[in-house]
């Protein structure tokens, strides 16, 4: 067997030692590279200029601010010195800018200049941190005691930047009395916040008379099952909640949910139940509900089938009745079906356009239906809230097409009724 000698050991040994030697002091030297200030590190800005400029160097990446990144990687810093005294800078003031030449505009430098180094703390207006590429600027004014002049060191961080767009800086003295080529920073937000919640009606089954999804009778379907043209609304005027109660018609369901903003350790938000309005309860077509913003009434409308006819049923208690139960009795149907066209109703109301008529109830809002037959629009008016209407009024007949949008009443009492094809421009009908 071949052995191995002690002097070929010890010199692979060596050679080992010295490889790994190589090895630390290459990645010393590339480290010690990579941690480098601006180019150049620092300059000195007289109140009569030159304008001072300097480059980035840092090998680019991201950080959120100056508490994240590492100098040389994602962020650099430019040593900037003022020269002389506050009152040799009278009327003047330093001018630094930062920017990119990123026509893309993602790349995202941020700005905070520190007195003394970047361990001292902020001047006042110390701080830039618009999103993109528009550059950042900070106005340093030596006439502020906080500010002064002497030496200020200028910390870029890169937000979102890389090496191929590197920033320029440049510091220059200009009038007090110009103004800054940005808007300041928003100041932080410290109130409430605002969130967005998705809320999904509850897979559970509901007794129904009749099912959309075919006319089988006294059957269930799945709340809120099919609601391919839903309409929504709230009754902030709710005898039921506090806070509201938001309605939902859902075909020939009218869903009712009660938000909860407390936070209840069950975790239930929302509580929903179904109280068809009596004149939604069969095979219809085209759902449609409103509620009146000042009023609360709520209003469900269904056309029967294509023929030119409409029921409508409201209600003042979100569906329920004396004994708080989500039953018929909670609605009040409309005499008789409505005048109409075939398709796309819509219900709307507001109040009285002056002067207002004489009203055969307390309810103090008009009400109105309209609707369209393929080229001529309609519109019915009630006085007593609902209850009955007046005869069909053509809104248009062939000025425009039959589509329309949905009617609105102003505070003023004016009505209005959208096209978006009036002799092939958008329009508004009013009244």
């Amino acid at each position: 067997m071949k052995k191995i000698s002690s002097s070929m050991t010890a010199r692979a040994t060596i050679g080992a030692l010295f490889f790994v030697i190589g090895v630390f002091l290459l990645a010393f030297a590339f480290f010690a590279t990579g941690l480098r200030s601006a180019t150049p590190s620092a300059g000195t800005l007289n109140p009569t200029g030159p304008t001072v400029s300097w480059a980035g160097t840092a090998a680019g990446g991201g950080s959120l601010d100056e508490s994240t990144c590492v100098e040389g990687v994602n962020c650099d810093t430019f040593i900037l010195t003022l020269s002389g005294t506050p009152t040799n800078w009278t009327g003047l003031k330093a001018r630094i800018v930062i920017s990119a030449a990123d026509p893309s505009g993602a790349t995202d430098y941020d700005l905070y200049v520190h007195k003394g180094d970047n361990s001292g703390p902020i001047v006042p207006g110390g701080q830039s941190a618009h999103g993109g590429t528009p550059p950042e600027v900070v106005d340093l004014d030596p006439s502020n005691p906080a500010i002064g002049t002497g030496q200020f060191s200028v910390h870029v961080v890169y937000f979102s930047a890389a090496a191929a767009f590197q920033y320029s800086g440049s510091a220059s003295a200009i009038s007090t009395s110009a103004a800054s080529t940005l808007a300041p920073s928003a100041p932080p937000d410290t109130g409430p916040k605002i969130g967005f919640e998705n809320f999904e009606a509850p897979g559970t089954l509901v007794q129904v008379a009749s099912s959309s999804q075919g006319p089988t009778a006294h059957t269930v379907e799945y709340m809120g099952h099919d609601a391919g043209e839903p309409s929504v609304g709230v009754n902030w005027k709710s005898p039921n909640s506090a806070t509201g109660v938001t309605n939902f018609q859902s075909d020939l369901q009218t869903l009712f949910i009660k938000f909860d903003d407390s936070c209840p350790a069950s975790g239930q938000k929302s509580t929903w139940y179904n109280s068809p309005a009596p004149t939604s309860l069969f095979v219809d077509s085209d759902p449609i509900g409103f509620t009146d913003r000042d009023t609360g009434r709520v209003f469900a409308g269904e056309l029967t089938l294509t023929s030119p006819s409409c029921k409508v049923s409201f209600t003042d208690t979100d569906g329920l009745d004396a004994l708080g139960q989500p039953t018929l009795a909670g609605w009040s149907p409309s005499s008789g079906p409505l005048g109409s066209g075939i398709d796309h109703e819509t219900i709307g109301g507001g109040p009285y356009h002056a002067p207002i008529p004489s009203l055969p109830t307390p309810y103090p809002h008009a009400v109105y239906y309209c609707s369209q037959d393929l080229v001529t629009a309609f519109c019915l008016r009630s006085d007593d809230g609902g209850a009955t209407y007046g005869p069909p009024v053509a809104t248009y007949t062939s000025q425009c097409g039959g589509l329309h949008g949905h009617v609105k009443v102003a505070p003023d009492g004016t009505v209005y009724l959208p096209n978006n094809s009036c002799g092939g421009t958008g329009a508004v009908v009013v009244s």
